[in-house]
């Protein structure tokens, strides 16, 4: 008995120890496991507090984007703004000139734009009278002066129309050219507007 108890001591020391070594293993084992879910948590959260930031970042870059949008839209606006009533106080002041202050523009307008000599003038009804009687006359001696037929005159029209925001229409058979204030400052607005904005605005 005294043998089989020592086998049975043995058996039950080699058990122990290897329940021990197993305990052990699976002590490792878990705490390998805990580590390396506390790694992936960490960098899950590590990712998502960066994705967090990203997206706040990207979304206040957004909002100063347009914020940014916004005020060059005003800003814009107001320059239109002041740019129009610039236009719009000059183009009053042309049309409140004198009447020899105006007619004197007008000759020089015409003279400039004249080619064969035999075109034809339309302007407004109000204009043709505060140019004056001896405004075509006028017209025809200076082109004469500079070598072209003066037989300029008025079109019939002109008694027709009542406004075309100053200035004049020159007619050559079936070819109109509008000289008209409007018409000019529309065709050269970007011209104009340049101009304004470097004296208004540096």
């Amino acid at each position: 008995m005294e043998g089989a108890e020592k086998i049975i001591e043995r058996i039950i020391e080699d058990a122990n120890l290897q329940a021990k070594n197993n305990i052990e293993q699976a002590e490792k084992q878990a705490s390998n496991i805990i580590l390396s879910a506390q790694k992936e948590a960490e960098k899950k959260k590590n990712d998502i507090l960066e994705k967090t930031k990203k997206e706040a970042e990207e979304k206040k870059n957004r909002l100063i984007a347009v914020a940014e949008l916004e005020g060059r839209k005003i800003k814009l606006k107001a320059k239109q703004d002041v740019i129009s009533e610039v236009i719009k106080e000059a183009l009053g002041k042309l049309n409140a000139m004198s009447s020899e202050q105006y007619s004197s523009i007008i000759i020089n307008m015409v003279v400039s734009s004249v080619i064969k000599g035999n075109e034809e003038i339309i302007v407004s009804r109000n204009d043709k009278a505060r140019l004056g009687n001896n405004f075509i006359d006028k017209v025809n001696r200076m082109l004469k002066e500079k070598n072209i037929n003066g037989s300029i005159k008025f079109s019939d029209k002109s008694d027709e129309i009542e406004d075309i925001g100053g200035g004049f229409i020159l007619r050559s058979g079936d070819i109109e050219t509008n000289n008209s204030f409007e018409t000019i400052i529309r065709m050269k607005y970007n011209e104009i507007e340049a101009g304004i904005v470097k004296i208004l605005f540096g």
